[in-house]
């Protein structure tokens, strides 16, 4: 590379160094092009280092990746480094999904490439593998979001230049059968025939807990977690305020007992106030009826409610009630459902919810039938003027 003499308006060699420059633009693994410049003695070096015709290999080794680790061995790694920072829930759930990658633990991580994960697929999706997984399996959605993060986990500890190896044909391929469309507006008068079979199954047993425990989540618009993590001091009556701040962490796995949590699902929790009609009127029965005058307001044995044991009885109310219903967050959906049909306001929904966004709250803001009907009757009255002589 000559240099300018500005006295004499001529390019003079350098007097040390070498004496030619040349770049060129190579492709980085994670895309993109990167600018590369190179310093050689004579000009013919420099034009194979720019045509890039001596220089490939020597470039090659630079970004070849060192490591040799195998996908069990980085598995081990995350459970250690990255695992534990997560919440116990999250973790437990996390680790039972890692039985699904044995077809990866013995590849190098490094040839995990968009061709293996298709194979992955294929291996999870067998009719022979299926058959031994759970009936209700519609996707390896959850799977598949846990490869992504352990993956990540590895590009961003351990080799930089990894390019991750998921397209977007993968999402599609996940799919194992259609998901059932389940619906969650529960009317009223729904409500009311799903609380009438429920007490026929609860009452004068053991679960009666569970009936008024199914009236409370209703009442107070939350999550059956949040309902059955309520406590007696939660009612403050003379101030007519309820919280609503903690959930029940079902731990669905041997050896973890169930426990008791600050904080509802996805925040702080919420405070109702005035305390709702319905919720105070079964927290005056069921005190009544159960004695309970401090600690947990629903429980069996003096233990927390299982989320089995409320899941069956709620479904088999549903079932006797004959609604095409299931599950339990139902009763969230169906009270604030029927809170947005009454105000039609989505703030004051969203304070009843107890939710930070919004667009969560959207989903409750449902159209039925008979509004769309009732829209069109009082559009039908406005404009009749406009073709009546």
């Amino acid at each position: 590379m000559q240099n300018l003499d500005e006295k004499t308006g001529r390019w003079v060699e350098p007097s040390r160094g070498k004496k030619f420059r040349a770049r060129r633009y190579i492709k980085r693994i994670g895309g993109g092009l990167k600018e590369v410049k190179r310093f050689f003695e004579t000009i013919a070096e420099a034009k194979a280092f720019r045509n890039g015709t001596s220089v490939e290999k020597e470039l090659a080794k630079t970004i070849r990746p060192t490591s040799r680790m195998t996908f069990g061995e980085l598995v081990e790694h995350w459970k250690k480094d990255w695992l534990p920072n997560k919440d116990l829930s999250t973790q437990i759930r996390y680790t039972s999904y890692l039985k699904h990658f044995a077809f990866l633990m013995n590849m190098a991580v490094d040839e995990i490439e968009p061709t293996q994960i298709d194979k992955w697929i294929a291996h999870v999706k067998r009719p022979e593998y299926l058959n031994a997984c759970h009936s209700t399996r519609c996707s390896y959605d959850h799977e598949f979001s846990v490869l992504r993060v352990i993956l990540n986990f590895y590009s961003s500890r351990f080799n930089r230049n990894y390019r991750l190896p998921f397209i977007k044909d993968h999402q599609e391929m996940l799919k194992v059968k259609n998901k059932p469309t389940i619906k969650k507006d529960l009317t009223v008068d729904q409500l009311k025939a799903f609380i009438a079979s429920l007490r026929k199954i609860c009452w004068g047993t053991k679960w009666e807990a569970i009936y008024y425990l199914a009236l409370m989540q209703y009442g107070v618009y939350s999550r059956v977690q949040e309902a059955a993590a309520l406590s007696y001091e939660d009612f403050d009556l003379a101030r007519n305020v309820v919280q609503v701040n903690k959930k029940v962490q079902w731990l669905r796995a041997r050896g973890f007992e169930n426990r008791i949590m600050p904080g509802a699902k996805t925040n702080g929790g919420k405070v109702l106030t005035p305390i709702p009609e319905l919720a105070l009127q079964i927290f005056k029965e069921w005190v009544m009826r159960s004695g309970i005058r401090s600690g947990l307001l629903f429980q069996l044995d003096g233990k927390i409610i299982t989320y089995r044991q409320i899941e069956k009885r709620y479904t088999d109310a549903l079932k006797a009630a004959g609604l095409p219903f299931r599950a339990t967050h139902i009763l969230r959906h169906a009270a604030l459902t029927e809170a947005y049909e009454s105000c039609k306001d989505l703030l004051t929904v969203q304070k009843l919810a107890g939710q930070r966004d919004l667009r969560s709250t959207t989903r409750y803001a449902k159209v039925r039938d008979q509004q769309v009907a009732e829209t069109q009757r009082k559009m039908d009255e406005k404009l009749v003027s406009v073709w009546r002589k």
